[in-house]
């Protein structure tokens, strides 16, 4: 083990070597005692400070580096899909329901018992102990057997659906929260950028309200343009660090992980027309609704079989009796019986029977109707869907327009100020218009890729299946 020196060794050390000035300075003058004690002062004063600095750097090397992460978005998503803890626990789900689904033909093993017993009677000590061993086996046979194991199945498709949707949701999640955070990180560079033009205004302000040529009004206006700036920033921080937080939860990372997001808005404006011709939608609802319209139509069959089917039932038991003078080859019995059993109650509409069956067929149809209204939704969505995709590529071209008009004038502004014919606040007046100007572009990037990733989810295909972005 190694001992390393702390700043208290150091003082230890200072006191014991440096020159006790003060003391022998009691026999000069006092001038001698004043100026000795101020350079001691001074000393210690800056003996503290370096063993402040040196107890900062030790305890900085002491403390362990936080984790962090590179991601691009495919990163994001393998991250997610691996570390989700949603997704584990849908995994367990699932696991259920396939084990559930593969041992279901386990209703037509026969139920099999062993019994044994002895008997005795204490009056007559002569009499020996009764000795019986037997064993029993019964199957029942019902048509419910079959939409039993059939339910199952079934079951277990449901669930495959479900956590499929889930996985697909955590994907979309993930993409879309990326391409949010880059759109924050950019705005927060803007905003703060714009609140440092408002405080520069405010002083500004402040001169001239000083030397009589503005109005304190003006200079309160351009107080509040400041603060107000302040608020902005500080708000979009907090709305960046809440949504980091979402982000790490949904890949299943630890919060104090620092991330880098590797990506660039602008790529998406680089997006062509969008077109699904010849994709054949796959909606994970409509088919949710169609799995759980072939549970219900089964559930029916299995009532019907319940209130109309015959059930058979056999079994077979075998005893061997003896006792402890003759042992067990004494006498031996072996029976078999069979029963079948037809239920009426189906047959009469007023019964319980027959009203579970009326009550599944309108289950039925009301899936029926869900599975349609799905389909129409589906439709609506698509459209809809595309409708906005080319309404903000539209809108992009026209804040692309802006840009370059923003970016004119700002040119302009800066070749006035180099010839000294505008002045500093007006050139930053325009950097703070073409920045504003570029994140509102970059906003409609952002509302352009959220549409696409709408889209793909809604016809079922795989991310990037439109485009390439």
């Amino acid at each position: 083990m190694v001992l390393r020196r702390t700043p208290l060794h150091a003082l230890h050390r200072y006191f014991h070597s440096a020159p006790h000035t003060a003391s022998f300075s009691c026999f000069t003058s006092e001038k001698k005692i004043t100026g000795g004690y101020m350079k001691s002062s001074k000393r210690i004063k800056a003996l503290f400070f370096c063993l402040a600095v040196a107890e900062s750097l030790c305890h900085a090397q002491t403390q362990p580096s936080q984790p962090s992460l590179n991601l691009t978005i495919e990163n994001a998503v393998e991250k997610a899909l691996e570390g989700n803890r949603s997704l584990k626990q849908g995994q367990l789900t699932l696991a259920q329901k396939k084990r559930s689904s593969s041992l279901s033909w386990s209703s037509l093993i026969p139920s099999i018992r062993g019994n044994a017993s002895l008997s005795n009677t204490f009056s007559d000590k002569d009499t020996p102990t009764a000795i019986s061993i037997g064993g029993s086996a019964s199957v029942t046979l019902t048509p419910s057997l079959y939409t039993a194991i059939k339910g199952a199945s079934l079951n277990y498709e449901q669930q495959k659906i479900s956590y499929e949707t889930a996985v697909t949701q955590v994907e979309l999640n993930v993409r879309k929260l990326f391409y949010s955070l880059l759109f924050k990180q950019s705005q927060i560079e803007v905003l703060q950028s714009t609140a440092d033009s408002a405080q520069k205004r405010y002083e500004s302000n402040q001169t001239k309200f000083r030397s009589g040529t503005l109005a304190q009004m003006d200079v309160l206006n351009s107080q509040i343009t400041w603060q107000n700036a302040k608020l902005s920033v500080e708000s979009a921080k907090m709305s960046l660090e809440n949504d980091l937080a979402t982000f790490k939860q949904l890949l299943g990372i630890p919060q104090e992980t620092l991330i880098t997001l590797s990506g660039n808005l602008e790529d998406v404006l680089s997006i062509g027309t969008i077109s699904i011709e010849g994709i054949e939608a796959h909606s994970a609802n409509v088919e949710s609704c169609e799995k759980q319209l072939e549970i219900a139509k089964n559930a029916l069959l299995a009532t019907r079989f319940s209130a109309w089917g015959p059930s058979i039932s056999a079994s077979y038991n075998y005893t061997i009796r003896g006792d402890t003078k003759n042992g067990l080859k004494n006498t031996d019995y072996g029976t078999f019986s069979l029963s079948l059993s037809i239920p009426l109650d189906g047959y009469i509409p007023w019964t319980n029977g027959g009203q579970s069956i009326a009550n599944q067929k309108d289950a039925v149809a009301n899936l029926e109707m869900e599975l349609d209204n799905a389909r129409m939704t589906q439709d609506i969505n698509i459209q809809s869907a595309i409708k906005k995709i080319e309404q903000t590529q539209d809108s992009i071209q026209l804040r692309k327009s802006s840009v370059t008009v923003a970016q004119q004038s700002y040119d302009m502004t800066l070749s006035a100020y180099n010839h000294g014919t505008r002045d500093l606040l007006t050139l930053q007046s325009a950097s703070d218009n073409l920045q504003n100007a570029k994140m509102n572009l970059l906003s409609d990037a952002l509302n352009l890729i959220t549409a696409i990733l709408d889209l793909e989810n809604t016809l079922g295909v795989p991310f990037g299946t439109l485009s390439s972005y």
